[in-house]
């Protein structure tokens, strides 16, 4: 990737990635794809609280340098605040970034013991801390250098309940790796089977069960309807359970967790989120991304990605009956209709949520001292 005038007017800086693990999961698909980015001018070092895995083997295959600690990450560890303390005081790193809570814990007060100028915790989702935790993050939030949101909801919040001065609360959003498509065009509806697809975490928090619930009332009024599943998780028995209590193993497909979204998606007439939360959903960026049509809870970033009916479609959190409305809606569009919405998904995604924007917002704040 060319590199623009202004990453060279910067002083060189290492940038220490913090995260809980790098195994798999968003987080860790976040920092992957933040390794393919290409700094000659910077020093990137991606590491981990815990247990590496998936994500430490991708990064490393990126050419950047991974560090596991196998520390224990639960909170409040002093064993693991000590290490990581004598870790970032050796590393003399400029900028800490850690992600998610464990890793905005032990980074933020190890940061802060070690003497790093530039500080930055993140959050991807709105949290759920106990009445005593809150008072802990609301400490950290307050002294960090600055605090991080993957959507303006998130961010909002974390300003409203958890005291974080405007000033220093930053939306940058995620993003997607855009990479050449398959030259072959999208063949919507062309078997005759309405095809969905869901891929993410099997997780009580993504509400597959609620889309379960829906293609039961669906199927009862046409057989033309499939839904494939994609991902792993503790939902996973439970619902693949609930699909034989429906009857609906005709209908549903568990493919597990696969690498490449790409050929599901490709494949695919509506690709469905229907989560009770988010921060920002890397999978709907890349549905978005494949021109396939998109429908998501209005949930995280993802009413600042979506203007429904346009670019894609909204329907409000745990609310079945509108989403068999929303699905039957878009089931009687025309192929044309879907198309066009799919190719605007794409284009809305292009423009906004590349890694190079994503990569300018962070320079932003890792710049300032």
């Amino acid at each position: 990737m060319e590199k623009s005038v202004y990453f060279k007017e910067l002083d060189c800086m290492k940038i220490i990635r913090l995260s809980t693990f790098l195994d798999f999961g968003g987080i860790e698909s976040k920092m992957v794809n933040l390794s393919t980015y290409t700094d000659d001018e910077n020093e990137w070092v991606f590491v981990a609280i815990g247990k590496g895995g998936v994500a430490e083997k991708k990064i490393l295959s990126n050419g950047k340098k991974v560090i596991t600690l196998g520390l224990n990450h639960r909170i409040p560890s002093v064993r693991t605040l000590r290490e990581l303390y004598k870790f970032l005081k050796s590393e003399k790193p400029d900028v800490v970034h850690s992600s998610g809570a464990e890793a905005n814990f032990f980074g933020f007060i190890a940061g802060k013991m070690a003497g790093i100028k530039n500080i930055v915790v993140e959050e991807i989702g709105i949290p759920t801390h106990s009445n005593k935790a809150r008072k802990i993050f609301q400490y950290i939030f307050k002294y960090a250098d600055w605090v991080v949101g993957e959507s303006k909801i998130v961010t909002q919040n974390l300003i409203q309940n958890y005291g974080v001065y405007p000033s220093k609360a930053k939306v940058i959003h995620n993003f997607g790796i855009f990479q050449p498509l398959p030259s072959y065009e999208k063949e919507s509806g062309s078997s005759g089977v309405f095809k969905l697809v869901m891929i993410s975490r099997l997780e009580p928090v993504k509400n597959i069960d609620g889309v379960l619930n829906v293609l039961a009332k669906l199927v009862k009024g046409t057989k033309d309807i499939h839904l494939t599943i994609a991902g792993t998780g503790t939902s996973e028995s439970n619902l693949k359970a609930k699909v034989k209590s429906l009857h609906l193993e005709d209908y549903v497909d568990f493919v597990g967790f696969i690498h490449d979204p790409y050929p599901y998606l490709l494949n695919s007439d509506l690709y469905v989120l229907n989560s009770f939360s988010e921060g920002f959903s890397n999978s709907l960026v890349e549905a978005m991304y494949s021109k396939t049509p998109s429908l998501s809870t209005e949930v995280g970033a993802a009413s600042e990605m979506i203007k429904d009916g346009k670019n894609g479609f909204l329907v409000s959190v745990n609310d079945e009956n509108a989403l068999y409305d929303k699905i039957i809606n878009i089931m009687n569009l025309t192929k044309t209709e879907r198309l066009e919405i799919g190719k605007k998904g794409n284009a809305t995604v292009v423009q906004n949520f590349s890694l190079e924007k994503h990569i300018q917002n962070l320079m932003t704040i890792y710049a300032e001292k």
